[in-house]
């Protein structure tokens, strides 16, 4: 009697407080949804409980009772012989204790008038879970939620909930099968190959679920959602197959064959993988005598190297480095303005001409040959509009009255290190409009292009003038690259 009382007290219903009694202050269980759903599950758990409770010996004498009675389908009625017999190689004690807890916990009912134990719809569902669970390995894992995902389906029971069971076991497949590809180890490789090979014919049988469930327009979005999910993670496993023969075709080419032996390092692996310690003992026993010497590492780097870490390292974290004071960096002298006297003497010469024309072979030739060409590039601003906003003698240059005009003729010089350049003439604005002469250094340009005659380079005797910035050795007149000044010889200057 004692140990009946004790047995049916263990199965009593707790109470709210002692079931919950890491929530906080002022929160009710059933404002959580999670815990609402495990509470509205209690008989489910309890009757899971029942099954479990007490030390590992009472739970296998409940499944095997259970397990047997279930086992028995052409006589679910047993009596208390028929099961003194049937287990007989238990003593009576356990068997009467979990006839006991089985029936306390509504597992198993005894119908008096017949007087025998018969399982109840409870003890059937729970039994027949633990059996299933039993039948499954690692690799039917997967078989079995896509199994219970059909089901709940074919029941009009399927929720977001079971459907995520199935993606959860998806993604962690796709994460291991892609860390074997990532080890880039052949072994790893081929057993993943393998375990994809084992479930192949449930991902085909999940994908035609999932597209079953995608088209059926009465279930809600989230279920539409979550196995859009699933179905593109099952696409991504169909995959691998192509990603496994890939890197095993690198490491095929990789592979170093041994010899004239026909065995490569891939047998070698395998061979050593499928060894006991005590056998790699016995082989690398005869060579531990001999130091291994690996000629590919060098030993003056390894010498350096080893320095730095033994001394170096330890050093800079031991010393202490503080940095000077602060000082006043030393007062730059003011910059002067860049001269340019040759640009100064051009617009000198031109701003105190008068002549409505000027001939060219006095504007340029000037000095020497190189302030001559500079003369001449510098001529290409006359009447630009943007040097003339730009300041400094480059805008007084821009600003002069006078527009360029090249012919395509030459005119003989002999002075100033110029033997011959072409021929041409500086306008007054007004001169030039009653004229209706070529105004701008455009306009030049695009008649020395179009008359072949005012480019014409002979030998290295005629140089161009292409510079960038005001000075003699770097203009900025692109402008006039066609106009070309010709050198006299060597002593003639």
């Amino acid at each position: 009697m004692n140990e009946r009382s004790r047995n049916d007290q263990l199965v009593v219903p707790p109470e709210r407080d002692e079931m919950f009694p890491a929530l906080a202050p002022g929160i009710d269980p059933e404002d959580i949804p999670p815990l609402w759903l495990l509470q509205s599950k209690l008989p489910v758990l309890e009757a899971f409980m029942t099954l479990f409770r007490g030390s590992m010996t009472d739970s296998l004498v409940r499944l095997l009772v259970l397990g047997e009675m279930g086992r028995r389908g052409q006589a679910p009625e047993w009596t208390f012989a028929e099961l003194r017999q049937t287990f007989a190689y238990l003593t009576p004690a356990p068997l009467e204790s979990a006839l006991r807890r089985l029936r306390v916990g509504s597992l198993l009912r005894y119908d008096a008038t017949e007087s025998a134990y018969v399982l109840t719809p409870a003890g059937l569902r729970v039994y027949g879970a633990v059996a299933a669970l039993f039948q499954l390995t690692e690799e039917d894992d997967l078989g079995w939620i896509t199994g219970v995902v059909r089901a709940s389906y074919e029941l009009g029971t399927l929720t977001p909930e079971v459907l995520s069971h199935l993606l959860y076991r998806l993604r962690r497949l796709e994460t291991e099968l892609q860390q074997a590809v990532e080890a880039l180890s052949e072994p790893r490789i081929l057993h993943a190959r393998e375990r994809l090979t084992s479930i192949w014919s449930w991902i085909e049988r999940g994908s035609a679920m999932i597209a079953q469930i995608v088209q059926d327009s009465a279930l809600d979005r989230e279920l539409h959602r979550v196995a859009q999910q699933i179905g593109r993670a099952q696409s991504r496993l169909l995959r691998m197959t192509t990603v496994f023969q890939r890197v095993l075709n690198d490491i095929d080419r990789q592979r170093v064959h041994l010899g004239a032996t026909g065995l490569s390092t891939s047998d070698l692996v395998f061979f050593l993988r499928q060894c006991t310690l005590d056998d790699l003992e016995r082989l690398i026993a005869p060579h531990l005598a001999r130091p291994v010497r690996p000629l590919f590492l060098l030993t003056d780097l390894i010498t350096d190297q080893a320095e730095y870490e033994l001394l170096q390292r330890k050093r800079h974290v031991a010393e202490w480095c503080e940095l000077p004071e602060a000082q006043d960096s030393p007062l730059s002298p003011p910059q002067r303005a860049a001269e340019f006297p040759e640009l100064g003497r051009l617009v000198t010469q031109l701003q105190s001409e008068t002549r409505p024309t000027v001939p060219l072979t006095e504007v340029v030739p000037w000095g020497s040959f190189e302030e001559s060409a500079y003369r001449l590039s510098m001529l290409s601003l006359l009447g630009d509009t943007e040097a003339a906003e730009s300041g400094g003698l480059v805008a007084r240059l821009a600003s002069v009255p006078y527009t360029l005009a090249v012919e395509a003729e030459e005119a003989v010089v002999d002075r100033a290190g110029v033997a011959r350049m072409n021929a041409g003439h500086l306008h007054q604005l007004s001169h030039a409009k009653s004229q209706d002469s070529p105004a701008v250094s455009e306009g030049s340009a695009s008649q020395s292009s179009a008359n072949p005659g005012s480019t014409d380079v002979r030998g290295n005797d005629r140089i161009s003038i292409q510079p960038d910035i005001p000075s003699p050795s770097e203009s900025g007149g692109a402008r006039l690259s066609a106009q070309t000044l010709s050198p006299l010889p060597p002593g003639e200057g």
